[in-house]
C-alpha cells in the first residue's frame, strides 16, 4: 500500500515505505522504485539510469515480470561497460535472450564486449551450482577472487547481477539469506557493485522482508505504471526521497527529507541531477543532527 505525502511542484509524492505487497518495509533501509514498461514503449529507454550505483553498493531487486526486470537490467549492465567495468550476468537464458536484444538496441556491440572479457553470461546453474549444491562461502570466495581478476585484467570495477529465485524452497532461503548477509558485509570498500533479483510471487512476505534486511539498496516493481521514478535513502530516523522523471530527456530531481519518527517533511528542494539532490538532501540532515 502506497500513501500520498504531499505535492511537489505539481508532482505527487508518493510514500513507498509502507507496504509493498502485502509484506512491511523495512524502514531503516534505502528503497527505490523503478516502474516497468510494455517492450514497445522501451525505445525510450536511456542509456543511462536515472539513479546512479557506486562501488560498494550491494542493491535489492524485486521484480513481478521480467519486462520489468529488463527496464533495470538493460541500462545497469549498459552503465557497467560504458565505465569499463566487467559485467558478470547470472540469468535464465530467455533473460539472457532479452537482456543481449535490448543492449544491441541501444547501441552495444555485445559480440566485442563479450570477446574483450567486459560481458559475461552465465546460467544459474553454472555458478550456483557449480559443484552439485549451493554453497554460499564458496560464493564468497568465487566473488572476490572475481574482483581482484577483473581489476588486474584492466577493468575498472565488478558489476554482477544474478537471478535467484531458484531459492524459493525453505532451505535455499535460509542458505542465501546467509550468502546476502556476507555479500553485505565484505562488499564495502571493494571495487564492485552486486544486484540480486527475486521474483516476488515466488517467496512468502516473512522471507522478502528477511531479505530486505541484507541489502543496503531495494529496487521494488510497483503494482501499477508511471512515469515517475524514484529512490527512497535511509539516513538514521530520516528519510529522503529523490523523484525524477524518467521520459524527461533534461529531467529534474526533487528531493523531500522525511523525519520517521515522528513523521513529517523537514525539508525540500530541487536539482539538476541525481547527485546534486542527494549531496543537498545530505547536508540538510546533517544540519538536523547537529
Amino acid at each position: 500500500m502506497c500513501c500520498i505525502t504531499g505535492v511537489l511542484d505539481g508532482l505527487l509524492l508518493v510514500n513507498v515505505s509502507a507496504t509493498i505487497g502485502s509484506f512491511p518495509m523495512n524502514t531503516q533501509s534505502s528503497v527505490a522504485i523503478i516502474e516497468g514498461a510494455d517492450m514497445d514503449t522501451r525505445a525510450t529507454l536511456p542509456q543511462a539510469p536515472l539513479f546512479q550505483f557506486h562501488h560498494g553498493d550491494h542493491i535489492c531487486v524485486f521484480y513481478r515480470t521480467e519486462t520489468a526486470l529488463l527496464e533495470i537490467l538493460t541500462p545497469y549492465i549498459a552503465e557497467g561497460l560504458r565505465k569499463n567495468e566487467r559485467c558478470f550476468c547470472v540469468q535464465s537464458n530467455e533473460v539472457i535472450r532479452r537482456l543481449t536484444l535490448d543492449l544491441q538496441f541501444i547501441g552495444v556491440n555485445v559480440e566485442r564486449e563479450i570477446s574483450r572479457g567486459a560481458l559475461q553470461f552465465y546460467t544459474e546453474n553454472e555458478i550456483y551450482f557449480e559443484g552439485g549444491a549451493f554453497d554460499g562461502e564458496g560464493m564468497i570466495r568465487r566473488l572476490m577472487r572475481s574482483i581482484e581478476n577483473a581489476l588486474k585484467e584492466g577493468f575498472s570495477g565488478f558489476r554482477t547481477a544474478g537471478e535467484l529465485t531458484w531459492a524459493a524452497g525453505e532451505t535455499l532461503c535460509k542458505q542465501v539469506v546467509g550468502y546476502e548477509k556476507m555479500v553485505q558485509q565484505c562488499f564495502p570498500g571493494k571495487s564492485a557493485i552486486g544486484l540480486c533479483q527475486y521474483r516476488m510471487s515466488a517467496f512468502e512476505p516473512t522471507v522478502l522482508e528477511a531479505l530486505l534486511e541484507t541489502h543496503r539498496l531495494h529496487l521494488i516493481e510497483p503494482d501499477s505504471e508511471s512515469r515517475f521514478a524514484s529512490i527512497q535513502i535511509g539516513q538514521g530516523i530520516y528519510a529522503t526521497e529523490i523523484v525524477a522523471d524518467k521520459v524527461a530527456n533534461d529531467p529534474h530531481y526533487y528531493y523531500v527529507v522525511q523525519d520517521r519518527r515522528p513523521k513529517q517533511v523537514v525539508g525540500w528542494g530541487v536539482a539538476n541531477d541525481f547527485e546534486s539532490a542527494n549531496t543537498e538532501a545530505q547536508k540538510l540532515v546533517r544540519q538536523l543532527t547537529v
